[in-house]
C-alpha cells in the first residue's frame, strides 16, 4: 500500500490501467518543505502551482495555508504554517505538527522548487485528462443525445485541459499588484488596441481589442460582408495575425472570390464570370491568398457550439493567437427553440461573447437591422433598429453601424463612381472599450471589397 494511502484523494475507478493515477508524492513533499525553509520559495511558484494540483489531500491543505499566508505578506515558515492550520481546525486533519516537521526534515533546500512545481502541475494535467476522458466515455453512452452535440461537448472537455492553463486560480488582486501591472502595460504600449491604419475609425474605436465582441450592423446591401472581408484582409496583412471567417450565408468559394477581389483589385463578378480575361492577376492573387493565415468555416446553420468548436480548432491549427473571428451573420445562426425570439437572439449573442472572452480574441458579428428608418427623412441607422433583440446592444462591447447615402440618393451626375457613390459612414453607437462615439467616413469599392481612408 502507498505510504500515504489514507490521505489519497478519491479520483474515480475507471482508469485504463491498474494502480494510482499520475502523481509525484516526493515532489509534493519537497515543495512543501521548501516553502517552509525558504522565505522566497512561495513567490517563485505561487503563480504557476495551484492547490488542486497536489494529489495528497493533506498536501492541499498545507499548500493552501502557505498560499494564504503569502497573499497577506506573512512568512510561510514552519511555525506560521502550523499556527494557520491550527487556527482553521486543519492541523489534526493533515497529521499534526509531526507531519509538518517531517516535511521540513526531508527537504534539503528549495533550489529546484520551480522545476518541482512544473512536475506536479504536469501530473495534475494528466489527471485532468483522464477525468476528461472518463467524461467523454459517459457522453458517448448518452445515445439519446444527438451525435453532433456529443462530439462538441467531448471536444470542449478535452480542450479545457489544454487551454487557459494559467486561469485555474480564482484570484483577488491587490491595488499594488494591479498598479504595477497597469504601469508595465502602459509603458510597453500593451493597453492600446491593434491598428490597421483606418485612421478615422480607429480614432473613435481605439483599434481592435482582445476578448471583445464587435457587432457590425446594417441593412441588406449596405456592405457588412465587404466591410468584414476588408477588415479581415487588413488584420492579416497589416498585423500579420490569423483570421477565422464563419460564413453561414455564402459558400467558401463565393467568399474567397471576394477576398481574391480585395487582393487583386479585380471586380469579384469578373473573377467569377470573365476569369480568362483576368487570368494573370487572378493567378498572382491566388498565389498571395494561399500564403495568408486565412481559415473559413462554412456551414449553412451553425450553432454557437459548432462555432466554438471551429474556433478551438483554428487556435490549435494556427498555433498562435487569432487576430479576429468574423461571423457573417447573427440571424443565420439557428434559434435553439421555438420560444421568445428576442430572448433566444440575446442568448446567442451572449454565447458568442463568451467565445471572445474565453479565448481572449476579438469577434466581429454581422447583424441585420430592421427597416424602421425607411419612413424617416434621415435614413441613418441607430441602435433601436437592431433586429429581434435589444439585448444585442447590451451584450456587445462595440456597435458599428454602416450607412451608404448612395443606397437612397440616386444622383445621375454621380453615377460613374463619384464621391457620394463611394462614401460609407461607420457609425459607432456603442464603445465600451474606448469610450468614444461618433461617425467615421471612408471610401469603399464594393466590387473589390476595398475600404480606404477618406483623403483629408
Amino acid at each position: 500500500m502507498h505510504p500515504n494511502q489514507d490521505n489519497v484523494v478519491p479520483f474515480g475507478s475507471n482508469y485504463p490501467v491498474s494502480g494510482l493515477p499520475p502523481q509525484n508524492i516526493e515532489a509534493e513533499v519537497a515543495i512543501l518543505g521548501g516553502i517552509m525553509l525558504d522565505p522566497e520559495a512561495m513567490t517563485r511558484i505561487s503563480d504557476r502551482l495551484v492547490t488542486q494540483a497536489f494529489y495528497i489531500s493533506a498536501h492541499k491543505d498545507i499548500y493552501q495555508a502557505a498560499a494564504q499566508l503569502h497573499a497577506t505578506y506573512q512568512p510561510t515558515d514552519l511555525l506560521s504554517v502550523t499556527a494557520w492550520l491550527a487556527d482553521h481546525n486543519l492541523l489534526d486533519r493533515i497529521g499534526g505538527r509531526n507531519k509538518l516537521a517531517t516535511l521540513v526534515d526531508r527537504t534539503v533546500s528549495a533550489v529546484n522548487i520551480d522545476a518541482l512545481a512544473d512536475l506536479v502541475m504536469e501530473k495534475y494535467r494528466r489527471r485532468q485528462l483522464i477525468k476528461a476522458g472518463n467524461e467523454v466515455v459517459k457522453l458517448a453512452y448518452q445515445t439519446e443525445t444527438e451525435l453532433p452535440l456529443v462530439l462538441n461537448l467531448a471536444e470542449a472537455e478535452v480542450f479545457t485541459v489544454t487551454q487557459n492553463q494559467s486561469d485555474e486560480r480564482c484570484k483577488v488582486f491587490s491595488a499594488q499588484d494591479m498598479g504595477i501591472e497597469l504601469f508595465q502595460k502602459l509603458e510597453m504600449g500593451n493597453m492600446a488596441g491593434d491598428k490597421v491604419g483606418w485612421y478615422d475609425l480607429e480614432n473613435i474605436t481605439g483599434g481592435i481589442y482582445p476578448s471583445s465582441l464587435v457587432v457590425v450592423a446594417a441593412e441588406s446591401h449596405m456592405g457588412k460582408t465587404h466591410f468584414m472581408i476588408s477588415y479581415a484582409y487588413e488584420i492579416m496583412t497589416k498585423l500579420g495575425k490569423p483570421v477565422l471567417y464563419v460564413t453561414p450565408e455564402m459558400d467558401k468559394n463565393q467568399l474567397n472570390a471576394r477576398m481574391l477581389a480585395r487582393i487583386t483589385g479585380v471586380d469579384a463578378s469578373a473573377i467569377q464570370t470573365n476569369t480568362q480575361h483576368y487570368w494573370e492577376p487572378i493567378a498572382q492573387g491566388i498565389g498571395q491568398m494561399v500564403e495568408l493565415p486565412w481559415k473559413v468555416y462554412e456551414h449553412s446553420s451553425p450553432t454557437t457550439a459548432m462555432i466554438a468548436s471551429a474556433v478551438r480548432r483554428a487556435i490549435t491549427e494556427f498555433g498562435d493567437s487569432i487576430g479576429a473571428v468574423f461571423i457573417d451573420y447573427l440571424q443565420q445562426i439557428p434559434l435553439e427553440s421555438g420560444g421568445n425570439m428576442a430572448f433566444e437572439v440575446g442568448k446567442i449573442t451572449r454565447q458568442i461573447r463568451d467565445i471572445a472572452k474565453s479565448h481572449k480574441i476579438p469577434v466581429f458579428l454581422g447583424c441585420q437591422i430592421n427597416r424602421g428608418n425607411q419612413t424617416t427623412a434621415d435614413k441613418r441607422p441607430n441602435r433601436h433598429l437592431l433586429r429581434n433583440s435589444g439585448e444585442i446592444f447590451e451584450v456587445c462591447d462595440q456597435l458599428i453601424m454602416l450607412y451608404r447615402d448612395a443606397v437612397y440618393t440616386k444622383d445621375p451626375s454621380d453615377a460613374c463612381g463619384g464621391l457620394r457613390q463611394r462614401t460609407i459612414e461607420l457609425i459607432v453607437e456603442k464603445n465600451r472599450l474606448y469610450g468614444k462615439l461618433g461617425t467615421a467616413t471612408m471610401l469603399c469599392d464594393l466590387s473589390t471589397s476595398k475600404f480606404l481612408n477618406l483623403a483629408r
